[in-house]
């Protein structure tokens, strides 16, 4: 089971104010606010998937709110409200705990480095994450996070690890830049970013992530993705980027179909596992869409 621990929370704000930022929470999420009471869960009972919780994590965040986690999150309604009703120039920090009292991992909004001594320079890490450029003692991890079986069917391998050896040898076939994603807290791996297979002649790439399970549903690897996107983008000339996803985990982030991203194909019955054929989602991030402003906005102003 899973504990919440506020850190210098604030008195409680008048209720106004609660049903102003539930009003505010309802049109983010695309919900009615009548269907966001306090006891709603946001997994359980929202069904919440891993770019719904990035995008509340930064809605937490220009709030205040800093969020700490190493453990799926399991909040509710109230519990974001709660932590939104902040006074101003006090920043409220939420942990997220085990059952057993396990302590707390990296912050979860993420920002930018306080500076940058060359503006031209990417932007390779936010307040969590940092993107390391491979070295060849990372093989050994890569390979061990690529094969667990929690990964294994959800990433290229669909379920049968390969020979060490042949992972090795395609560990840069057909890549333009790939990543391993280390936590700043501790400078621990917990992923691995890689842009592949590009067509520079109409200019465009596919994308691919595989992370620590521990991350799942967090909206963490999600927010990882979108700084790698928008290093391509300022570094390549990328007119858009492609994901293949396989229709088992079209949950985890279904949620970002024409905000974060547009489907642009569907193969029916297209990839094989577990028993039965799945469909493959094909979905493209454009470019002019990088900088993580919703598309369905971005189209309402081009129109207007």
């Amino acid at each position: 089971m899973t504990t919440i621990d506020r850190i210098s929370l604030r008195p409680a704000a008048p209720a106004a104010n609660r049903e102003k930022l539930r009003a505010e929470l309802a049109d983010l999420l695309h919900h009615d606010p009548a269907a966001l009471p306090d006891t709603a869960r946001l997994v359980e009972d929202l069904s919440m998937d891993s770019l719904a919780m990035m995008t509340l994590a930064a809605w937490l965040g220009s709030h205040g709110v800093r969020t700490q986690t190493d453990q799926p999150r399991r909040g509710t309604v109230g519990d974001v409200l709660s932590l939104a009703e902040t006074v101003a120039g006090k920043a409220v920090q939420l942990t997220i705990r085990a059952g057993d009292g396990s302590p707390s991992g990296p912050h979860l909004v993420p920002e930018l480095p306080p500076s940058r001594p060359d503006a031209l320079a990417p932007v390779l890490e936010s307040s969590v994450f940092r993107l390391d450029a491979l070295q060849p003692v990372d093989t050994e991890y890569l390979y061990a996070l690529a094969v667990r079986p929690e990964n294994c069917f959800r990433w290229r391998y669909r379920g049968v690890p390969p020979a060490p050896e042949r992972f090795v040898e395609e560990l840069w076939t057909q890549v333009v830049t790939q990543y391993v994603v280390r936590r700043i807290d501790d400078n621990q791996p917990a992923g691995h970013v890689v842009a592949y297979n590009a067509d520079r002649d109409v200019g465009h790439a596919y994308v691919g992530a595989v992370f620590e399970p521990t991350y799942a549903g967090t909206g963490l690897a999600a927010e990882v993705i979108t700084l790698f996107v928008r290093y391509l983008f300022r570094t390549f000339p990328f007119r858009k980027l492609y994901l293949e996803v396989p229709g088992f985990n079209w949950p985890q982030m279904s949620s970002g179909e024409g905000r974060y991203f547009q489907v642009e194909g569907r193969l029916r019955d297209h990839v094989y596992y577990a028993g039965r054929y799945w469909d493959q989602y094909l979905c493209a991030i454009y470019a002019d869409h990088s900088s993580g402003e919703p598309t369905s906005d971005r189209n309402e102003r081009k129109t207007s």
